[in-house]
């Protein structure tokens, strides 16, 4: 194959000081959109639609906006806490089908939206569906393409 033996490097930047710190990941795209994804805590489902380049901007944006807090308020890191496991199970078996209904129902609004406005009108008239981490993801993720275009 034509493509054995060659790899991708990504360095995402924490500031735009050359004394920031600078994450570095390098393998295939999928090894680095893994590494990444995995580096960051994102839901890979969330991200799953993004380009490796669109990947790499999002990343840029949690670590430099992570340095801004962290400089700029002299904030700490608090440790990611996880949840049991027992708890986390039950849950997700506590979940209803109608909530993963709307779940799916609401992200396909927020593909069909065609403006910012239309995006905040849907974040304010369903607050409970943007409880869900992945809903919120797709969310910004979308209103960043939208500011773009």
């Amino acid at each position: 194959m034509a493509n054995e033996g060659r790899s991708t490097t990504v360095t995402i930047k924490y500031g735009r000081g050359h004394d920031d710190s600078w994450a570095v990941f390098r393998g295939s795209p999928v090894e680095v959109r893994k590494d990444i994804t995995d580096f960051f805590s994102l839901d890979g489902n969330s991200v799953a639609s993004l380009s490796l380049h669109e990947l790499v901007v999002e990343a840029g944006q949690i670590a430099q906006s992570t340095t801004t807090v962290v400089k700029g308020l002299n904030a700490q890191i608090v440790p990611q806490t996880t949840p049991e496991p027992t708890a986390a199970g039950k849950a997700a078996e506590a979940t209803p089908a109608a909530a993963q209904s709307t779940v799916s129902a609401v992200l396909e609004q927020i593909a069909a939206c065609k403006n910012t406005d239309e995006l905040r009108r849907l974040w304010a008239t369903n607050q409970t569906a943007f409880g869900d981490q992945a809903v919120m993801d797709v969310w910004k993720a979308r209103g960043r393409a939208l500011k773009g275009s």
